[in-house]
């Protein structure tokens, strides 16, 4: 039986400096390691809604106001070391902390409701995206129908290792929710939390950009410099591809605007990326609307 400690039960004291957190040398950075691959599943998959539904979305005239969403958090540990996916609940709180600093401005803020640790070395190796139109393996789908809580309202995360992939994250649209609700959430790789060992990501923003996809963004590459078949928001330039590392200046596309390096929901290192656009924000607000709160 899956024993799940509740983190809101009692603080878990950690002493400064007690574990030591080192990597392999090839456990490189993203630009370093995998140029031409992807950190985030959602490219993995065909993520749009049909034409007549965005149209609803950029139509959309009901008053959008802001919204504090519950987080329930399990985190998937093989055993009780950093290492092996045990994160110390300050790392966890700071986390949702730089969930609520970088969502501030958009009407959105997340408080830790509920979760727990869960012992379980299979779900924690095996648990990943397979790449293909279902989106995760059985082993994930396995691990989401025994541990998802609430409703389309809640964000369900689930920290993991992800060692199959090499994915850092990937996350449910909301339009995705009817299909199967019990599969609803965000699964990322447990070393990219805040103050996490995984090298240029390790300070919780790929949380930031997975909860984009989990409120209805796409990247900002999506479609290249195809604006009709692009993010559907006017205000992020298009992107022939995604950027690297963290680029002076990137323009890849003869439209208007420079590529938008600085943006979450492109695939720059964690320094780089700090910032919404209004019609993002728009987007995330309406898509909640529509598909969250009803």
């Amino acid at each position: 039986m899956v024993t799940l400690i509740r983190f809101l039960a009692a603080a878990i004291a950690f002493s400064a400096g007690s574990v030591a957190l080192t990597l392999p040398r090839n456990n490189a950075t993203l630009s370093q390691r995998n140029l031409d691959g992807v950190f985030c599943g959602i490219d993995l998959l065909a993520p749009g809604l049909p034409v007549a539904d965005e149209a609803l979305l950029a139509s959309h005239t009901q008053a959008l106001g802001d919204r504090q969403i519950q987080v329930i958090w399990h985190a998937i540990h093989k055993d009780n070391t950093v290492q092996g996916g045990y994160l110390p609940k300050e790392q966890i709180d700071k986390t949702i902390a730089v969930l609520n600093q970088h969502y501030r401005g958009t009407g959105f803020s997340f408080v830790l409701a509920g979760g727990g640790y869960v012992p379980n070395p299979g779900w924690f190796e095996n648990a990943d995206s397979d790449g293909n139109e279902n989106g995760e393996n059985d082993v994930a789908k396995q691990m989401k129908r025994a541990l998802h809580k609430g409703t389309a309202q809640h964000l369900n995360i689930y920290s993991t290792g992800l060692k199959h992939s090499g994915l850092f994250g990937y996350a449910t649209f909301p339009w995705w929710y009817v299909r199967d609700p019990q599969l609803d959430g965000v699964v990322f790789k447990w070393s990219t939390v805040s103050g996490g060992i995984e090298p240029g990501f390790g300070t919780g923003k790929i949380l930031v950009h997975e909860v984009g996809h989990w409120l209805g963004l796409l990247h900002t590459f999506q479609g290249g410099c195809n604006e009709a078949m692009g993010d559907y928001v006017t205000d992020t330039p298009a992107e022939a591809s995604p950027a690297r590392g963290c680029p002076t200046v990137r323009d890849t596309c003869p439209g208007a605007g420079s590529d938008p390096i600085h943006n979450h929901m492109d695939y720059t290192d964690d320094g780089c990326r700090n910032e919404f656009t209004s019609g993002q924000v728009y987007r995330m607000k309406a898509v909640d609307s529509q598909y969250r709160l009803r």
